[in-house]
């Protein structure tokens, strides 16, 4: 592969993945990670793994009745791409409560799977919510 069909499929890998945020389907979500992903949500410790990063994936979905993930820039260079987004959730079924602007970093393996997950933004809109 080119270099700029790399970036092209790693690009489409991390848009699988906002999309399956946005359908609330943990498998689809998973299907696009490595097994070994790293998933940083800073401040927080990383989380290492399918399982772990599963139980968090799958437990946000759950408390959530819609997501949708507003990607304002999505670009990629190498192995990594970056999303400007805001990440909008409505938890309660009155709308969306909370919109959440985040900056996210992925790395794309040579497999084609997202083996690094950071996630930045503020906390405190988050944890209010």
């Amino acid at each position: 592969m080119t270099q700029d069909e790399i970036v092209a499929r790693n690009v489409f890998k991390v848009s699988l993945f906002v999309d399956a945020w946005e359908a609330l389907d943990p498998d689809v979500a998973m299907a696009c990670l490595s097994d070994d992903i790293v998933y940083i949500n800073q401040p927080l410790a990383p989380v290492v793994g399918q399982r772990d990063v599963r139980k968090i994936v799958a437990g946000i979905m759950k408390l959530t009745r819609k997501a949708r993930w507003e990607l304002r820039s999505c670009f990629g260079r190498g192995n990594t791409v970056v999303t400007e987004r805001l990440d909008c959730w409505d938890f309660d079924g009155k709308g969306w409560g909370l919109k959440l602007p985040c900056i996210g970093m992925f790395d794309v393996n040579d497999a084609g799977k997202i083996s690094g997950w950071r996630d930045y933004f503020d906390n405190k809109m988050w944890f209010a919510n």
